[in-house]
């Protein structure tokens, strides 16, 4: 575990995949998977493919600032609970947004470009979570959030960050309320994203780059990597719930991820950098194959905040989205 302290994930979405990269083992000796525990299935379109040019992220693009909602408001889901929306346009399907750990959206300017950039097409929604016990919790209050405003399903669930596991747990709780889902740089489940990143390193090579032998993980270490504590979530529990929700069988979906940059390594050499994002990307690219018809994007940004950055990404899957489910 000496590695944990020079390789520092800066973002929610990685942070399980980062930290088995900064826990990685020194042997040369190739990865075993752990005896009978199913690794994720590789997505063989990635390989050989060169990542995108990305931009550092230094300054926020402008954004102006939104209309007034279409409608807004505070409602009571039970108990000492009560989330507050805003909802911008008009149309089916509409779109609800599941914001990143610790963001409310209502608050904050987070998700305002993609706003801009949907409401004239079709409604889209944002609220602000409260902090709840596990995803399941969080997924049935905002079922009950949206059975109390007139926003009719199926919806488009457009998730960022560990906002991916409670719109996994919703559209398995509720699969005829979900009619597309978007996951933006999403959580990956423990300690799947672990496994398959383990099993994706290249064959032992003494030629190899040095931050790669370094970085190498061994089934010795994946059972000692922790689950970070996000939102007050009991995060193990949340975990099984995500993993019990299953995939999405043939609804629309589309899986974005940033490109890992640099400072996500450091310490390491140029090349191994590079051929490390390509493995995350490899296996948060996973991600697609939940659906019959998922699709995998990569931003052309280093920033987390896919929404704030690129947000053009994610308005043209909505966009797209959209015009499939109303021609079905």
């Amino acid at each position: 575990m000496s590695n944990l302290r020079q390789i520092i994930p800066i973002n929610l979405t990685m942070l399980i995949v980062l930290t088995a990269v900064g826990c990685g083992a020194t042997s040369p000796a190739a990865t075993p998977t752990p005896e009978n525990t199913p690794s994720p299935t590789m997505t063989p379109t990635l390989t050989n493919t060169p990542l995108p040019t990305a931009t550092p992220a230094f300054e926020l693009p402008q954004t102006p600032p939104l209309p007034p909602p279409a409608m807004e408001g505070s409602i009571d889901v039970g108990g000492r609970h009560w989330l507050d929306y805003q909802c911008f346009g008009e149309g089916t399907p509409a779109v609800i947004v599941e914001a990143a750990a610790g963001d409310k959206p209502t608050l904050t300017s987070s998700w305002n470009a993609v706003i801009l950039g949907v409401f004239a097409s079709t409604r889209i929604c944002i609220y602000d979570r409260t902090d709840m016990d596990t995803s399941q919790e969080v997924a049935e209050n905002l079922h009950v959030l949206l059975g109390k405003i007139p926003v009719p399903e199926p919806y488009i669930l457009v998730a960022h960050s560990l906002g991916g596991w409670h719109a996994r747990v919703f559209a398995h709780l509720y699969p005829d309320d979900v009619a597309g889902m978007i996951l933006v740089d999403t959580s990956l489940l423990y300690p799947d994203s672990i496994i398959a990143l383990a099993t994706a390193y290249p064959t032992y090579s003494p030629n190899e780059a040095a931050g790669i032998t370094k970085s190498r993980l061994s089934a010795a270490e994946i059972p000692t990597i922790m689950m970070p504590s996000l939102d007050g979530l009991d995060m193990r529990t949340s975990n099984e719930q995500v993993r019990q929700a299953g995939s999405f069988g043939d609804i629309p979906l589309v899986v974005i991820c940033h490109t890992p940059g640099p400072m996500e390594f450091p310490g390491l050499d140029p090349v191994s950098q590079e051929q490390l994002a390509a493995l995350v990307i490899k296996v948060i690219a996973n991600q697609a194959t939940l659906s019959s018809r998922g699709i995998f994007k990569v931003a052309a940004t280093h920033d987390h905040f896919i929404s704030e950055y690129q947000p053009q990404i994610i308005i043209d899957a909505i966009i797209q989205m959209v015009k499939e489910i109303r021609n079905q």
